[in-house]
């Protein structure tokens, strides 16, 4: 089964979840990091210089995070459902906060891993400095 594995830096861990990509093809994995005492998912890459997480309107790096990691041939446990809209998150989406999931979305060629925020009714990604929204996103979700 999947697990969150501790890093820094721009080190992935052997079998990290990609979970999208830069425009220019990079891919980008699902990180999580503790702000504000909220555990929020958001993005990492091996060019990145830390966890990449949206947060109060900005992105923000984090040096120290954790990596969602999952082991070979358990790949067929999750997948990303598609057209989720306005804080639906469905059973079984990966939480990593109480009313905080692990989302994304595609957004100036990029298909970025970020957060849902059930409350807020949309889904959030880091992006060129900023957290931005978009309230249709997809959701990661446990199937087994």
């Amino acid at each position: 089964m999947a697990h969150w594995a501790n890093t820094n830096g721009g080190n992935i861990p052997e079998n990290a979840v990609r979970a999208g990509y830069e425009a220019d093809g990079r891919p980008l994995y699902i990180a999580r990091a503790r702000i504000d005492g909220i555990m929020t998912p958001g993005k990492a890459g091996s060019h990145l210089s830390g966890a990449c997480i949206p947060y109060g309107g900005q992105e923000r790096v984090v040096e120290h995070y954790e990596i969602l990691v999952m082991p070979s041939g358990s790949h067929g446990f999750y997948k990303w459902l598609p057209d989720c809209t306005d804080g639906f998150v469905p059973p079984n989406s990966v939480e990593t906060d109480p009313g905080v999931f692990v989302g994304r979305f595609e957004h100036c060629g990029s298909l970025v891993p970020g957060k849902i925020h059930r409350d807020h009714r949309c889904a959030y990604i880091p992006y060129g400095g900023q957290e931005v929204s978009s309230t249709c996103y997809e959701s990661f979700v446990r199937i087994k």
